[in-house]
Parts: structure tokens; sequence; C-alpha cells
């Protein structure tokens, strides 16, 4: 009887952390008010990157990039963050987000991903902003510290250029991530290597 109150309340005690989880991604928020003044502008030479920092990509065509994460330095139970896909002043709108998966790293059943699409408002604009959640469904399940090559992939289409000759510049970029341990507590994994630049190349006839 003990035993099984005991494995009740864990129960509970997971649900309720999955769910402040959940509330968490979608009102924007991971750290307690009381700690982001002191994480907003910290920003390390680890945290979440993309492979590449550049890549030369075809027109019409379909692409994946991979987010990696470097010198986690404690057990994140929970990570969230968010991708600016076509949003710099110079970027040519040509990137078309299609969805992000787990990547190897992430191949325990137990994390679980969950992503938000919020388009810009502007007409026949690709411009969106992609809001990610990673969590852990088992308890103290988390990533161990370390380096992972293949945290998640993102899947995205290139448009199609008339102009055979022509190179445009677009862009994805990581913002606002942040990390949790089981208990709560915050992890440091925004970078400083945070933008991948994309030319996309007209395909020869």
């Amino acid at each position: 009887m003990f035993l099984l109150t005991k494995l009740t309340l864990l129960m509970n005690k997971i649900t309720l952390i999955i769910s402040g989880l959940i509330l968490l991604f979608f009102s924007g928020g991971m750290a307690q008010d009381g700690m982001k003044s002191s994480l907003k502008n910290h920003q390390t030479n680890g945290g979440l990157k993309f492979e590449s920092e550049s890549v030369n990509r075809s027109a019409n065509g379909t692409y994946s990039e991979i987010i990696q994460l470097f010198n986690l330095t404690g057990k994140a139970q929970a990570i969230q963050f968010r991708i600016l896909i076509n949003k710099a002043s110079d970027d040519y709108d040509a990137l078309i987000f299609k969805d992000i998966e787990k990547g190897s790293d992430l191949k325990d059943p137990g994390w679980l991903l969950d992503f938000n699409v919020i388009k810009d408002s502007s007409k026949n604009s690709n411009a969106e902003e992609v809001f990610v959640l990673l969590y852990n469904s088992n308890q103290n399940s988390g990533l161990q510290p370390g380096d992972y090559f293949d945290l998640v992939k993102v899947n995205y289409k290139t448009i199609n250029l008339p102009d055979t000759k022509s190179i445009k510049k677009s862009s994805m970029k990581i913002v606002k991530a942040e990390a949790s341990t089981f208990d709560g507590f915050p992890l440091l994994i925004q970078s400083t290597k945070d933008e991948i630049k994309i030319n996309i190349e007209g395909k020869k006839k």
C-alpha cells in the first residue's frame, strides 16, 4: 500500500512538471522570473548551434539542417527554443519550413517533441517563427552533461528561382534557447553562433 501511494505521488509529480513545461512553452518562458535577469544576456561558446554556419542549396529542393548542443553543463529534462526562418532583413524569403524531428541523440522514446509555427502576417511571405519544445516524460531521465551532435533536424524546402544564374540568401536563427533540470533549475544553452545562412542557387537548365 505504501509503495502504491509513493508511486502515485511520483506520477502526479511527473504529470505536473510536464503540464508546467507545456504551459511555459506556449507562454514563452521557462526560467523563473527571479533568474531571467541573470540569464538574459548570457551567451556561451557552447549551446544550441546549427551544424554549419553557411551552406549552399539548390532551388526547388528539399533539405535538412541539424541542430547540435555543446557544453551542456547539467542534466537537461526539457529544452525549448525558437527558430526564426527568413526573418533577417536581407533574407530573400526562399525557405519553406516543413517540420522538425528528433535526431539520433534523442532516440529514447521518453523524449517528446512538440512545435508550433507562427507565420508572418505579411501576404505571400514565408517568414516564420517556430516554437520548439523537447522534454523527457520519465523521471529525472534527461540529457547528461556533454556534447550532442544530432539533437534535432529542421526539414524545409527551397523555392523555385526563375533566374538560373541568381543566388539568393536566406537564414535560420535560434533564439530564446533555454533548458531546465528535472527540479526546474535553468541551464544555459544560448549560443553566440546561433544562425545558419543558406545560399539558394537557381537550378541550371
